[in-house]
């Protein structure tokens, strides 16, 4: 039976992904660095401190990292408090349901709180959630399952009465290591097919992941 629900944020509530790789790209000619687009490509799903190491294992300790990231998190607020937070299809459907059912609903993110913050505020969904885990908080980023452990932990729950959201290869791979129900909702980056062998299913909207829970509950 699924008692909780772990939602990713970036690619899978808000469609932000692609003003991720273009304020990461801003950032990096800012500080005087062309960053390559396959190696920004690969900073979804993973948390700041991940993100960091392989910046500086390449660039070396001269890269001033914290100023990079604290670029990149002020052009993309700028952007948002022009243009809003663009909320995923079905995102606000799928609150208010779990929220009638009595469903308990975490996020689990590895963006920086600060930037998570404030997007979960300036969208108004905040107040739905029971709990939030972000890279930050966790030792080993995604892939790794912690955060999603972590996550189910806070809501008091086995991982097995857990689903798991995700988009990205990162996410994805972590939630099925979590154990538990994974579902993915594809965004802009193409997930393998081997790296879906272990998902429970794939959806093309949150609105969709309604009706199997439904049946998911029903059938217990």
């Amino acid at each position: 039976m699924i008692k909780g629900v772990i939602f990713d944020m970036d690619g899978l509530m808000f469609d932000t992904e692609r003003l991720s790789f273009r304020f990461w790209k801003q950032a990096g000619e800012k500080i005087g660095y062309e960053i390559p687009e396959e190696m920004v490509e690969g900073f979804r799903g993973r948390n700041r401190a991940s993100i960091g190491k392989e910046i500086l294992d390449i660039y070396g300790p001269e890269f001033d990292f914290d100023l990079f990231g604290k670029y990149k998190t002020q052009a993309q607020i700028q952007y948002m408090e022009e243009n809003g937070v663009p909320i995923k299809p079905g995102l606000l459907v799928l609150l208010e349901y779990l929220k009638e059912k009595q469903i308990k609903m975490a996020v689990a993110t590895s963006t920086n709180q600060e930037l998570a913050d404030w997007m979960l505020e300036m969208a108004q969904v905040s107040a739905y959630f029971d709990t939030f885990v972000y890279g930050n908080r966790v030792e080993r980023s995604k892939p790794n399952p912690d955060i999603f452990l972590k996550a189910a932990e806070e809501l008091h729950l086995p991982m097995e009465e857990c689903l798991v959201l995700e988009d990205s290869i990162a996410g994805v791979e972590a939630g099925e290591r979590a154990g538990g129900y994974i579902i993915h909702i594809p965004d802009i980056i193409v997930v393998p097919e081997e790296v879906k062998v272990g998902i429970t299913a794939e959806m093309e909207s949150l609105e969709e992941v309604i009706s199997w829970i439904e049946h998911a509950n029903q059938s217990v």
